[in-house]
């Protein structure tokens, strides 16, 4: 730094300290060399307290270090580099030699060198570590060891150190007892000499990457160099330097000092001890140029000093003079006249500043001009001193008989400046008078000591304990482990004592609250002073209104029946008030107690308490008028509670609701408030508390919620609010309920049902808006049939009420119907008569929900009719694509149809993972998972007889086998369209082979590229192959790439299954860009289908727009099955399934259009499928279209959350414990049916209490109407099973159980179980406890048995 200037003065000019003003620290002028070496220069390392630091090297198992080195040193640390979890690698020089270390998993390995490096010369050094050993080369000869076994690898963290290490990290390696850093010493651990060439991992270090350095200079002198030196301080040095100079040099006299400065003066380092004087000599300052070269003598060279020393000072035997301050000659430094003598302080470095002058008159070179500072820098070699002991309170230590007192470092004191206090230990020197007393340690309570350390003394674990004669002395001295200190004597005097209870004031306290007993309050003197030894209050009668507590070390309080002035001296002993009823008078509290001093008790003392007692006065309780079906504010006019005895904000002041009402919902802001809910006064003032009715009145009434005001944990009395409801006259009041009809029949519609009134008792005409589409309404007239009416467009209430209105079920498949209706009011028993204006405007739209109970009333029906093939005297899979039945009851799963054959003429269905076992039975899923195997054995044609039931219709059918040699035949070849240069992919929708031989996998058929295409390459995976599978055909891996040249392509394929192959021919056609008709296809609505079902894929969900509208000519592919189903294709006849493929790949728009392409779902337990289609017509393909699929699941998806309830309290069910995370579920109104219920408790509604439930409904969840409430058994579990039904949906879920944790209470007195009389023989002794908390006295009856 340079320049720096504060306030205009410049803070550097002058770096000595000044007390009160400036403190320099380890500052020195002129920039150090370290910062301009360069990559390859050495490092010289010139004290013992010298280290570098840098970078970690990086070992994970494995690492190399290498470098020269030149020392003389005998001991000294050359490397450290720490690892994880205290593992490390060190290099260490012990007796000249080198030793390697590397510590991990407890262990330690150590390898020493063959040959010394302390001989002043250079060596080049390797270390090497591995995961199996550690080599240590030096020179050309190498050692090795091996590491432990199964020991886990080395891994570096951390930085490394070399040469040495700082104070903290010294510390640290101290305990891995390296003999190069000793516990016990002062003096410096590092190396002195030089380093260089240091490679970690290969990867250079030098001084530019060091994180952290001290005591180190860039270059070294050489062993056969002594003349030069890597210390000189040059004019060059300072002038380069960012330290500023006292004294400016012209410009034009710069060339000539940068020339002189390379050989002009010679600066060596002084060594002196700490506290010693050092000889200063021609070899620490010499001016180089021979004093003949500028015609001058020794004499008259003179140093001047400029800046003093810091932290000593230069004795110089020479008289100074005229005139001039200190100085000395070149003359004088030959002839030993100058002495530095250090200060005796801790500073490891000094220095002084000083210029070079010439006494001559003749004109001398600027050099020797004056005008130069330069910097002289002094090394001080420390020295380990003696601790001094001190005793600061003087040598006499006064304590009260048989008590002890703290020994602390105001009493005794000791001071080491160069060791670290938790390194000094005192010993006790004689055999002083142990009947007098002893010294303890708290860790140690009772036993004497002759030793303790000074963290003890620190810590304020050494006490002296007195237990005899009054007068006594202690002889004392302090170590450092290698020095001691002075011995100091301290005397004991012991005085008797007295103590009494000199504060008894008692304390103030607010009902509910706590206060600290302070030393204010209560407190002990002995002998007219505070007390010094323990002191303890015991508790011999508690207080009745509270509990004595006290703080333990974690914060928390707990009752006590004793505690100490100690804990009263630091606010850790309270009162708690805990009587939490009200209190008609004002009655005080108190306790009792007895004090104890070093065993000396005293009388019983009571210690009063002053409670304030809290009072509540309800100013305000006025009902609330509701006369609409909004929300009405519950503000301070209505409820206004406050209290007396005490201030309480209305913020504490709490309302806590003990019956919540039954005709609305109370809140505060949007929360439902519950039973055992608490809002505040302060909330009733902001008007956030508001009642919402549940549903207009008919007629004039009142609801009411009960609560009790609560403060500082303080219960009031219940009281009683209420809301007075006032009906609306021309409000209608709808009665809507749904219907429930089974599949096909009808179910008269009743006023229980559907039906819309006002308080005044007007009539209704319904108008039908919307039709129920799956049913129709009707009028039915059971005395004249020929009166009733089908399809109403209107009805009113005397059809309702005269049961005359029906709805009739049209027998599909459907579960769920619905019609819309707008009720209009009439007037009173005028139908058809408009009343006035506000009654013909009195109306409302109505949405009547059906839930259709489905029948299981349809037979089976085939949808593949096919020959099953198989070969003479061979086996194969029977699979969904030879035999399959559709159950058209939208509730069956199809896969559990049942399937029972008769007799087969020409062979036998078995298991296919156990052909030894026949198969007369099967459901239809072991069809699709390829568990039916037939095996031939007989004719070549048979057919034979299958039964085919869901359980409650039949029907039965032939399935005729056909036998044959083995073949393969082609079943598709369509052929490619192309753009020209571009790719096409070729998949089992292109080209697909059936055969009659037992084939498992798809990789079985094998197609191999018998004469490749000339314009073009097909490529299986993105390479050349000359071979695939049908696998890779499915999942679309084979490509054809058009080459851009010719207009077709044809290649030939050979396929392959088992033994038997044929030959293909597969056709290319290639279109260019500009003779492309584009079709479009639109964005494709989301599929929905019911799980299990099959849904059309029609023209509003998939369709293409040709620019020719020519549709037929449109071909959909499909490149990527679905996963959780298959598309089917059927014939027009009667709507059954046609005869092809399960997983028909190619469709047209035709049929589409026609509706003869399904989806059918199969897979269960999924939500989401999806197919991809390509789409081709003459010159277009339009690739990748992304059908998305819905699947409604056929069983609601309950998931249930367990909860935790207090013994004997309640839980609200809410929607998270009963949760339908399904988008088609939303809206349903479930009714949970509880299968199960709890066993130790039961499941109410709270608008009817204690009315024990077996179902309810999901709005009543979402409006949290229903609770669980425990019976206050002493059971820690229950639980209850319960599945949701909608028989809206007809659908039921699985049955879910929800499990308890019930938190017990301490709410039951013990119970003896056994009182029978004790016979006991003579002498005998009665063991008793003595339990404050017991409840109930217990009389024994002992009998002896000794006559």
């Amino acid at each position: 730094m340079e320049g720096v200037v504060f306030n205009q003065r410049e803070i550097l000019a002058s770096l000595r300290s000044y007390p009160g003003f400036k403190k320099v620290y380890e500052v020195s002028l002129g920039c150090s060399d370290e910062f301009f070496a360069g990559e390859d220069e050495a490092i010289n390392f010139f004290s013992s307290r010298s280290y570098v630091i840098f970078p970690e090297w990086r070992v994970h198992g494995e690492g190399l270090l290498e470098f020269a080195l030149q020392t003389g040193s005998q001991q000294a640390l050359l490397l450290f580099q720490p690892g994880r979890q205290g593992n490390f690698v060190a290099l260490e020089i012990v007796h000249g030699l080198l030793k390697a270390h590397v510590g991990r998993s407890k262990s330690n390995t150590q390898l020493s060198s063959l040959s010394a490096v302390s001989d002043n010369r250079w060596h080049i050094i390797q270390l090497r570590l591995t995961g199996q050993y550690l080599d240590l080369k030096v020179d050309e000869q190498g050692v090795r060891a091996l590491l432990p076994l199964r020991s886990k690898p080395f891994v570096s963290e951390g930085p490394l150190f070399v040469g040495g290490l700082d104070k903290r990290k010294g510390e640290e390696v101290k305990k891995l007892e390296l003999v190069s850093v000793p516990r016990k010493s002062a003096r410096g651990i590092s190396f002195k000499g030089c380093l260089r060439g240091l490679e970690a991992n290969s990867v250079k270090r030098a001084l530019k990457n060091a994180l952290v350095s001290k005591d180190v200079a860039a270059g070294c002198k050489l062993q056969s160099s002594d003349n030069e030196n890597p210390f000189i301080t040059t004019a060059e040095n300072l002038l380069r330097s960012e330290v500023p100079l006292s004294t400016t040099v012209p410009k034009a006299r710069k060339p000539f000092l940068h020339q002189a400065s390379s050989y002009f003066l010679s600066l060596n380092n002084l060594e002196v001890q700490e506290g010693g004087r050092a000889l200063l000599e021609q070899r620490h300052m010499n001016v180089v140029v021979a004093s003949e070269d500028v015609g001058i003598h020794p004499s008259q060279i003179l140093f001047k000093i400029e800046e003093m020393p810091l932290h000593g000072f230069l004795q110089i035997d020479v008289s100074p003079a005229q005139g001039m301050e200190e100085a000395f000659t070149m003359l004088d430094l030959g002839q030993e006249k100058i002495w530095y003598v250090h200060d005796g302080s801790e500073e490891p470095r000094d220095f002084f500043t000083f210029s070079v002058s010439s006494k001559s008159r003749k004109e001398m070179p600027l050099y020797l001009q004056g005008h130069v500072p330069y910097v002289f820098n002094i090394t001080v070699l420390p020295v380990n001193d003696a601790p001094v002991l001190k005793l600061p309170e003087g040598n006499l230590l006064r304590l009260f008989e048989n008590s002890k007192k703290q020994l602390t470092p105001n009493v005794i004191h000791v001071s080491d400046p160069d060791t670290d206090s938790l390194s000094l230990s005192f010993s006790v020197l004689g055999n002083f008078n142990s009947d007098a007393g002893f010294l303890e340690n708290t860790n140690g309570p009772g036993k004497a000591i002759n030793g303790f350390t000074h963290g003890d003394l620190r810590d304020g674990n050494i006490f002296y304990v007195h237990r005899g004669h009054r007068n006594s002395r202690i002889l004392l001295r302090a170590s450092d482990g290698e020095l001691v200190s002075n011995t100091v004597v301290l005397r004991v005097m012991a005085v008797p004592w007295d103590f009494e209870v000199a504060v008894r004031t008692g304390v103030v306290v607010q009902q509910g609250g706590a206060v600290l007993i302070t030393q204010s309050n209560l407190s002990v003197e002995v002998n007219g002073e505070p007390p010094e030894m323990e002191t303890r209050y015991a508790i011999t009668h508690p207080p009745q209104f509270g509990h004595i507590q006290e703080q333990g070390s974690r914060g928390e309080w707990k009752q006590v029946s004793t505690f100490s002035q100690r804990s009263i001296d630091l606010d850790r002993v309270r009162y708690h008030s805990t009587f939490q009823e009200l209190q008609p008078e004002n009655v005080t509290d108190h306790f009792k107690f007895k004090v104890n001093i070093e065993g000396k008790v005293s009388e019983e003392l009571v210690f009063p308490i002053t409670v304030h007692w809290l009072k509540f006065v309800l100013l305000k309780n006025v009902p609330l008028e509701v006369s609409k079906l909004s929300r009405q504010v519950l503000n301070s006019d209505h409820l206004q509670a406050v209290t007396e005895g005490m201030s309480v904000t209305q913020k504490e002041l709490r309302f806590k609701l003990l019956t919540p009402p039954k005709k609305g919902k109370l809140l505060v802001g949007n929360k439902v408030l519950k039973t055992n809910s608490v809002f505040s006064q302060q909330d009733i003032t902001d008007s956030k508390i508001s009642y919402e009715p549940r549903e207009r009145p008919r007629e004039d009434t009142e609801d009411i919620f009960r609560f009790l005001i609560v403060a500082k944990h303080i219960e009031s009395k219940d009281y009683a609010f209420r809301i007075n409801f006032e009906a609306d006259r021309t409000h209608i009041i709808v009665t809507n309920r749904g219907l429930s009809v089974k599949e096909g029949e009808g179910k008269l519609i009743t006023k229980s049902e559907l039906f819309a009134q006002t308080p005044d008792n007007q009539t209704f005409r319904y108008i039908i808006t919307k039709s129920p589409q799956h049913g129709k309404l009707k009028l039915v007239n059971f005395s004249d049939p020929l009166g009733s009416r089908d399809n109403i467009t209107m009805f009113t209430d005397r059809d309702i009420v005269g049961e005359r209105l029906m709805y009739v079920h049209d027998d599909s498949e459907t579960q769920h119907d619905e019609f819309l209706l707008v009720a209009s009011a009439m007037g009173p028993g005028r139908e058809g008569v408009v009343r006035h204006l506000d009654a013909e405007r009195l109306s409302t739209e109505i949405k009547v929900g059906i839930s259709v109970e489905l029948k299981n009333d349809e037979k089976p029906v085939r949808v593949v009719d096919k020959v099953f093939c198989v070969v003479r005297n061979g086996q194969r899979l029977l699979t969904l694509a030879d035999l399959c039945y559709h159950d058209p009851d939208s509730d069956f799963d199809d896969g559990q149809l049942l399937y029972t054959r008769r007799g087969i003429p020409n062979g036998d269905l078995v298991r296919a993972n156990d052909v030894t076992q026949k198969l007369y039975q099967f459901r239809q899923d072991d069809l699709r998972e390829g568990r039916v195997l037939f095996r031939h054995q007989g004719a070549d044609s048979a057919r034979f007889v299958l039964f085919v039931t869901d359980g409650v219709h039949y029907t039965s059918s032939l399935l005729e086998v056909s036998v044959s040699d083995p073949y393969v035949q082609v079943a598709n070849n369509t052929g490619l369209i192309v753009q020209r240069g571009e790719d096409s992919s070729l998949t089992a929708s292109n080209l697909s082979v059936t055969t009659n031989q037992d084939v498992r996998t798809d990789h079985e058929i094998e197609f191999h590229v018998l004469q490749p295409p000339k314009h073009g390459r097909v490529l299986v995976n993105q390479s050349m192959s000359r071979s695939f599978s049908q696998h890779d055909l499915k999942r679309g891996h084979v490509i054809y790439r058009h080459d851009g040249s010719g207009n077709s392509d044809v290649f030939n394929l050979t396929v392959k299954v088992k033994e038997i192959h044929i030959d293909v021919g597969v056709y290319v056609q290639v279109y260019s860009e500009s003779h492309q008709h584009r079709a479009q296809v639109p964005l494709i609505k989301t599929l929905i289908v019911e799980e299990g079902k099959p849904v059309k894929l029609n023209r509003g969900r998939l369709q293409t727009v040709h620019e020719d509208n020519i549709t037929s000519e449109t071909t959909f592919t499909v490149s990527v099955p679905p996963m959780h189903g298959y598309l089917q294709k059927s014939l027009p006849e009667e709507g059954s399934f046609g005869a092809d493929a399960k997983s028909p790949l190619i469709f047209t728009q035709q049929e589409i259009d026609d509706g003869a392409i399904l989806y059918v779902q199969t897979a269960p337990d999924q939500q989401h499928d999806r197919f991809l289609l390509d789409v081709v017509n003459d010159f277009q393909a339009v690739n990748g279209i992304e059908i998305l699929v819905d699947i409604v699941p056929k069983r609601i998806p309950l998931e249930v959350q367990n909860f935790t309830v207090r013994e004997g309290g309640s839980k609200a069910l809410l929607e998270d414990h009963l949760k339908i995370p399904n988008k088609y579920f939303e809206g349903v109104d479930f009714e949970f049916v509880l299968l199960k219920p709890p066993k130790h408790g039961y499941v109410e509604n709270s608008d009817f209490p204690r009315v024990q439930l077996m179902k309810f409904t999901r709005k009543q969840v979402e409006n949290e109407l229903i609770y669980y409430m425990h019976d206050g058994s002493e059971e820690l579990l229950d639980d209850f099973t319960v599945f949701a039904n909608s028989s809206e949906l007809g659908k039921q879920s699985l049955p879910q159980t929800l499990f308890v944790t019930v938190e017990s209470v301490n709410d039951e007195a013990p119970v003896i179980t056994a009182n029978r009389i004790l016979q006991v023989g003579a002498p005998c002794f009665l063991i008793y406890h003595n339990n404050i908390g017991a409840t109930h006295l217990i009389f024994f009856r002992i009998v002896s048995n000794v006559k």
